[in-house]
């Protein structure tokens, strides 16, 4: 007992979760974690204890809780599966009936029943260490009908703990279904199967279905070990008179019953065949008659070895023929012994005849076992752990298979009755209830239980279960390596972090010993010290705010350094930054010449704010550092530092009130105070109103994006490259001058009265209230005009880049939805400052309603300014009639035409805008289709309505005019040129380019009647398409031809090539066609000037043309082209004085230009004549060409098709 107690689990858990309490009690108080001692007071160690004993207690209830409840649901599902068959309910006899309800108490028995395993414990440690069914080995038996399995259980001596309750019997029945009984035992729970699940001859498909249900049951509650062995049951009655056939068939079926369990349970497991009936082989009962209960508990039979028998090469027949002879000779070697003790004949007779009786039997149980575990390559081999003799009682006749033989073979007649061998009559055999167990109980105690573990076990899920179980054990070396790696690395890393600290101090001594002798002033000088200190607790490695986890672990120190650096940082504010920001204040104001009493008396606020703390406004006091800092900002000041100081500020100023460390001076604020009172209050409290609302987040600022709805970015644009989105101040509106401005106007004043006591002293007499309203009214309304003026000049319509973008515009610009149209009505409205007057304003003036808007005056269209406007007002105008004044013209355009309508002022130069989208539209259709555009009467239109306009919405009216005329003479010109390109570029690049005589170097020509086709005046296709298409759009006044300018007197650039061609074409029609002819012809006037001294004549043919010349007086020949002749040929020919002769000829119907090409060509006498000397086998020649125009058809300009 004190063995098992100090090996018990459960005690050394208890102990191991005691000390750990007591580890935690003890040292918890000390352990820091992020900076925090959660384990410092006693109720949070008392938690914890509890919270591990919780978990300590769940870790060992829950699994059992678990097996008690997998336990329960066997049962209940076992006896569902009774319940589901109603027909089989109806087929119950009353004895079964009362089975069965003996039954479903048991059931509600064995759901709480605990098994103790044997040994001695103490009571209280019983309750753990009982076992419940589903943690016993199970085994299934399996024989054919009849076989004697539910007999040796019977009678085999095992104690069965439910059985002093219900009997034996009571537990038949208990099963998934209903020829099945569960044998519940200390040591293991035994699966009688019913003997037809064996054969399954009699309803082969139901026992089949019933078989299949059982294993299924198996393998779903017991997936790691459904179960532990196979007893596999063969009666001797069946080896004894069954025929070989039926025997073999036999053996066969449960051959296939161990493989189905194999199969379908997955694992392997050992088969023990059990021979029952033994008693029934003759002189059995004699022979073991004197047997006591020891001996009849003990083992008869053999065990073959378990590795050895699992051996392919294993012999079982040898095997089983060794040890089956082993068992022989021990009945030979015990005969003489049982002999002599037997006293009666008849006995010893019968104890002689057993061994050879039992020898008998080895053939047949050979064969047959030879069947059940016979090797193949096909099916799954099995091999016998043991075979076992048994007999469960003792009743029925005994066979006497020796003397039955020697009989028939010696033709002995049978006796009587009472003369053969047999000594139990066939009537009666053994008397009823005198039977008795042998060699059962020890074969299922001390071998099969015993041997429960060599069973196999489901491979997935003992690989499932192993991978958890090492998962589990790699998670918590992980987590220790991580836990003490974290630690650790959080060690060094603080480490480091504090000699990173550390290593900032030198520098930062070497910062205030220069702070001391540098300038006084200078704010920015002190930057490099303070950021230090600030930074100083700071680390590029890791933010100090929210370090990482390897910087924690309980031994941070980030929070200890912070601290510290965070007083020095402090007293660095307070010693240095303070003296330098009094001095800065008091350092303007005894600068200040008065140039802006608005913000002296800011600065003096805050001097006085420094003296005086029930005054102290840290915000305000910030502010006014920052603004005069950046009023007197040094150039080489950056952004960055900028907002560094700014920062610094804000530590020093708004945390805590501060005060200077210089003495007051008083001569200074008398000074100040007197300088500032000559300010009108008026101005004073307009400054403050503007400050307070002008970034107001209450007031909605107003762009153009909000005047002009959601579609303002796609047509409009501001001049000064703002973005649309940003625009005037919401103070700047209606709602917020009556709202806001005009409503705070008195408070203001009374807060301005209230601070001049204390930063102006009491020397102040109040304004009259209406006449300061007043004028602060007028510094609003001259601000709002000069600010709305500003902000109206600078819209723009977007720049269209083509005729699609400018149609596009047009179109949002006239549609239902115009931005523009949208733009009028809201400038309209937020340009209006007056309000409606009432019917009755003689009332409303008594009732002191002065400042309520007056009948809107209807006026003509200004170009005065705002501060002209507000200057020349009315001494009885408002402020808010001034506004109204001002921008009356384009408050006009958005009134209605006729009252109560709604069609708008504005409408009429909208339609303006749609009759431009109609004709840019047709302007595009045209160009598409080819056809010449309409005419420009829109655009001309447009322009002119643009002149009514205020100013800018006539600019925006204008530039979309201009816009418009050039988009549609570019896209005009782009017509022109896909026409030309196909009335008269095909032609031209086939038949003229690049062909003689427009390029003298080819040597491919163009026909005549091309070059007619081409240029010729009239007919030809570079003048007809002139005539048609450009005639009014070019001025061919110039040297250069040019288009004709748009509306705003420029043509589009780049046209001027467009018209190169034609002009060009002019340049060879009237060097060809001259006097209107259709055909290309020239006139030239020929003349000799020279020839060679050994040259006699000279003879020059034009195609019949004559001209002969011989050293005498010049000769001189009008020369036409083509000639008469109708050869096409000019041929020179000379006479030499060698008297031979040299010929230079040419063809062709340009032969004469051929020929003059030929020539090298020289100034002649006169401005249009050329020289052309011709050198002709080495004789030279020259003669003078004068074409009879100033078109030299020998000198054609380079012509390039359009």
């Amino acid at each position: 007992m004190l063995l098992s107690l100090l090996t018990n689990r459960i005690l050394w858990g208890f102990l191991g979760v005691t000390g750990l309490a007591a580890v935690i009690w003890m040292i918890g108080p000390q352990l820091s974690v992020v900076d925090s001692r959660p384990l410092e007071s006693e109720q949070n160690r008392m938690i914890t204890i509890a919270v591990m004993y919780l978990i300590w207690v769940h870790s060992h209830i829950v699994p059992r809780l678990y097996n008690a409840w997998l336990n329960r649901k066997l049962m209940d599902n076992l006896k569902s599966e009774e319940a589901k068959d109603p027909l089989e309910r109806k087929r119950l006899n009353s004895e079964d009936q009362v089975l069965n309800e003996r039954f479903e108490e048991a059931a509600q028995v064995l759901k709480k029943a605990h098994f103790n395993q044997p040994g001695l414990r103490g009571q209280w440690t019983q309750r753990f260490s009982t076992q419940y069914l589903y943690q016993l080995p199970w085994y299934v038996i399996i024989g054919a009908p009849g076989s004697g399995k539910t007999t040796a259980l019977v009678n085999s001596g095992l104690q069965f703990p439910l059985a002093d309750r219900f009997g034996k019997t009571a537990l038949r029945g208990i099963g998934g279904t209903r020829n099945c009984d569960w044998w519940f035992t200390n040591e293991a729970v035994l699966l009688d199967t019913a003997g037809r699940y064996t054969t399954q001859e009699s309803e082969q498909v139901q026992d089949a279905s019933e078989w299949a249900k059982f294993l299924g049951l198996l393998q779903k509650y017991r997936r790691r070990q459904p179960i532990n062995g196979v007893i596999v049951t063969v009666s001797i009655a069946d080896l004894l008179t069954q025929s070989a056939e039926a025997s073999r068939e036999q053996a066969l079926n449960l051959r296939q019953r161990l493989t189905e369990l194999h199969e379908q349970l997955g694992i392997r497991f050992p088969v023990y065949v059990l021979v029952t009936k033994a008693d029934l082989l003759k002189g059995f009962r004699a022979y073991f008659a004197g047997f006591d209960k020891a001996q009849r508990d003990q083992i008869w039979g053999f065990t073959f070895p378990w590795e050895k028998a699992r051996l392919a090469d294993f012999d079982l027949q040898g095997s089983f023929l060794q040890e089956f002879a082993l068992l022989q000779q021990r009945l030979d070697a015990a005969l003489p012994d049982t002999l002599l003790r037997e006293s009666d004949a008849q006995a010893r007779a019968e104890c002689f005849l057993f061994p050879q009786e039992f020898a008998a039997l080895r053939p047949l149980l050979s064969d047959y076992l030879n069947t059940l575990f016979a090797r193949s390559n096909f099916e799954t081999e099995f091999s016998p752990r043991g075979i076992y003799f048994a007999s469960g009682t003792q009743e029925g006749l005994p066979f006497d298979r020796v003397m039955g033989e020697l009989s028939r073979a010696l033709s002995l007649p049978q006796g009587k009755a009472g003369d053969n061998w047999d000594s139990v009559s066939k009537e009666e055999p053994v008397p009823g209830g005198k039977g008795q167990s042998f060699f059962i109980k020890h074969v299922l105690q001390n071998v099969i239980f015993q041997e429960a573990g060599i069973a196999g076990q489901n491979r997935w899920w003992e690989l499932r279960s192993r991978a958890v179980i090492w998962s589990g054990y790699a998670a918590l070396l992980a987590l220790l390596i991580i836990v003490s790696a974290l630690w650790l690395t959080s060690y060094g890393n603080n480490k480091d972090y504090l000699d990173e600290v550390q290593a900032k101090v030198p520098a930062l001594e070497q910062e205030i010993k220069a702070l001391r002798s540098r300038q006084q002033g200078d704010l920015f000088a002190m930057l490099p010290l303070l950021n230090g200190l600030s930074a100083l607790p700071q680390s590029n490695a890791f933010d100090i705010n929210n370090p990482p986890i390897t910087r924690r672990m309980g031994l941070y120190r980030g929070n200890d350094v912070a601290d510290a650096s965070q007083t020095l940082y402090q007293k660095a504010l307070q010693q240095m930054l303070l003296p330098e920001v009094a001095m800065r204040i008091t350092t303007w104001l005894r600068n200040d010449n008065g140039s802006d009493v608005e913000y002296s008396y800011e600065a003096l606020k805050a001097y006085q704010m420094l003296y005086q703390p029930k005054h102290y406004d840290g915000k305000f006091l910030h502010s006014w550092v920052m603004l005069n800092l950046e009023r007197n900002l040094p150039q080489n000041v950056t952004q960055a530092q900028i907002r560094q100081l700014e920062w610094h500020l804000t530590q020093l100023l708004e945390p805590q009130i501060q005060s200077s460390p210089y003495a007051k001076d008083d001569a200074l604020i008398s000074r100040e105070q007197a300088m500032i009172n000559q300010q009108p209050l008026s101005t004073r409290v307009y400054g403050r109103l503007k400050r307070l609302l002008e970034h107001d987040d209450n007031l909605k600022p107003v762009s153009l994006a909000s005047l002009g709805g959601p579609q303002s970015e796609l047509v409009f644009s501001r001049k000064s490259g703002k973005p649309v989105s940003e625009g005037l101040p919401g103070l700047y509106t209606p709602d917020g001058y009556w709202n806001n401005f005009n409503a705070r106007i008195a408070p203001v004043t009374a807060s301005l009265h209230e601070d001049d006591s204390w930063v102006l002293g009491a020397t102040t007499q109040p304004e009259d209230k209406q006449q300061t309203d007043n004028a602060v009214r007028q510094l609003y309304a001259r601000d709002f005009i000069t600010l709305w003026d500003n902000f109206l000049s600078d819209i723009q319509l977007n720049n269209s880049a083509d005729l699609n973008q400018r149609i596009n515009t047009a179109r949002l610009l006239s549609g239902n939805n115009s931005p523009l149209r949208r733009l009028v009505i809201n400038l309209s409205q937020q340009l209006k400052l007056t309000r409606d007057e009432p019917e009755d304003a003689e009332k409303a003036k008594r009732d002191g309603s002065t400042n309520r808007g007056t009948q809107m005056l209807e006026t003509l269209f200004s170009n005065h300014d705002g501060a002209a406007q507000a200057t020349n007002a009315a001494a009885s105008q408002t402020p808010e009639q001034q506004v109204t004044e001002h921008f009356a013209p384009i408050i006009e355009l958005a009134q209605p035409l006729e009252k109560g309508g709604k069609t708008l002022v504005f409408d009429d130069f909208l339609k303006q805008v749609d009759e431009l989208y109609r004709y840019l539209t047709a302007v595009q259709d045209a160009a598409n289709s080819g056809m010449p555009p309409p005419g420009g009467e829109a655009i001309s239109r447009l322009q002119a309505s643009a002149g009514r306009l205020p100013g800018g919405l006539q600019t925006m009216f204008s530039n979309m005019a201009v816009g418009a005329s050039s988009d549609t003479q570019r896209r005009e010109l782009e017509n022109v040129r896909k026409r030309i390109s196909v009335e008269v570029g095909s032609f031209c690049r086939q038949a003229i380019a690049g062909r003689y005589p427009l390029v003298r170097s080819a040597s491919s020509e163009a026909t005549p009647d091309d070059l007619a086709r081409m240029f010729a005046p009239g007919t030809g296709l570079m003048d007809t398409f002139f005539r048609d298409n450009l005639t009014n759009k070019v001025d061919t006044t110039q040297s250069t031809w040019r288009f004709m300018p748009g509306i705003d007197g420029k043509t589009l650039p780049g046209s001027e090539g467009l018209l190169v061609p034609f002009q060009q074409a002019q340049s060879i029609r009237d060097a060809f066609f001259a006097n209107g002819s259709t055909t290309p012809s020239f006139r030239t006037t020929v003349r000799t000037v020279r020839m060679d001294n050994t040259i006699l004549t000279m003879t020059l043919d034009v195609d019949g043309q004559i001209l002969r010349y011989s050293h005498g007086p010049q000769a001189v020949q009008i020369v036409n082209w083509p000639g008469s002749g109708g050869t096409n040929q000019v041929r020179m020919q000379l006479g030499l004085a060698s008297g031979t002769t040299a010929t230079l000829v040419t063809n062709g119907a340009w032969a004469l230009n051929r020929f003059f090409d030929k020539a090298r060509v020289s100034p002649g006498s006169s401005t249009l004549s050329r020289q052309a000397t011709f050198t002709v086998d080495g004789h030279q020649v020259t003669l003078e060409f004068a074409p009879n125009s100033i078109r030299n058809p020998f000198q054609l300009p380079r012509f390039a098709c359009p």
